[in-house]
């Protein structure tokens, strides 16, 4: 392990809601690259331990989100306590990439989305595009469901309305119990369902509106697509990455051992391709 030391911090979003941040720190180069890391829906940020040290040791330097309701932090989806989209966008991630400005003033930093964490990181990016020089969406896809061929495609539609019904009903989604996609808000499985039937991130707890924000966004933006991945196809990505003609987009189609039941997420600790690939992306 390089010169690297590992803290926790704790980021408070304007709205009070709380979580543990993981900062992995370069102590031989503070003015290394930062990469602001931002989970999957349902995935707590410890998961991503593996891919942190793995940038560490290639000359990154690293912070750990966490999503609201995961992990550590402070709110628990239930009944009674719902959030979605516009609460992640409009307070959490500018709490974390101003920690992360916070800790490493002399850094360049790029957005590592994943899944939902990209899609959200790039909301946030564009209302606030000097958050970060860069992106890497990995597996990061608009959720149209016209981006799946059908019949899929057409499942998918028809899966998340029937899933933002049930969290409704249920005051929350047990995805943990039922096997995809973890345990989340009725707000988060509501958004995710008008982004699948609409393909616009108009989303119906803001009147922000994303898609013109989206257009503007001038950024260098690495979009990963991971072999095997059917939660997020290429097709899905590029529809994420067509909605913005502004920015530089670079395309990767990142090869992953077929043996693996799930690639949407194995890619996190079979990561040397795409940390290699990330290197030479922000070192051009």
């Amino acid at each position: 392990m390089p010169n690297t030391e590992v803290t926790t911090r704790t980021v408070r979003a304007e709205d009070g809601t709380t979580c543990e941040v993981r900062v992995h720190r370069r102590l031989d180069d503070p003015s290394a690259p930062v990469l602001v890391c931002m989970p999957a829906m349902g995935t707590r940020a410890a998961y991503y331990t593996p891919l942190a040290e793995a940038l560490s040791a290639a000359g990154f330097q690293v912070v750990v989100g966490e999503l609201r309701g995961q992990g550590t932090s402070s709110v628990r989806p239930g009944r009674g306590v719902d959030y979605g989209y516009h609460e992640m966008v409009a307070y959490d991630c500018p709490a974390l990439f101003a920690l992360a400005a916070t800790e490493f003033p002399a850094s360049r930093r790029h957005l590592l989305g994943h899944s939902l964490g990209g899609q959200l990181g790039m909301l946030h990016l564009s209302r606030e595009p000097k958050s970060a020089d860069g992106a890497i969406l990995v597996g990061a896809p608009s959720c149209h469901y016209r981006g799946w061929p059908p019949p899929r495609g057409l499942g998918m539609l028809v899966g998340l309305q029937l899933a933002s019904a049930a969290a409704a009903l249920y005051g929350r989604f047990p995805g943990r119990r039922l096997g995809v996609l973890g345990d989340d808000s009725a707000g988060v499985v509501r958004d995710l369902a008008f982004q699948s039937r609409t393909g616009s991130y108009q989303v119906p707890s803001t009147d922000v509106d994303f898609e013109a924000l989206l257009t503007k966004l001038d950024l260098p933006v690495l979009a990963v697509t991971v072999e095997g991945d059917q939660m997020a196809p290429r097709a899905c990505v590029q529809n994420l990455c067509d909605k913005l003609p502004s920015a530089s987009v670079t395309h990767f189609d990142l090869p992953l051992d077929a043996t693996h039941r799930n690639p949407h997420y194995a890619w996190v600790r079979e990561n040397a391709p795409l940390v290699e690939r990330i290197r030479r992306f922000i070192t051009a």
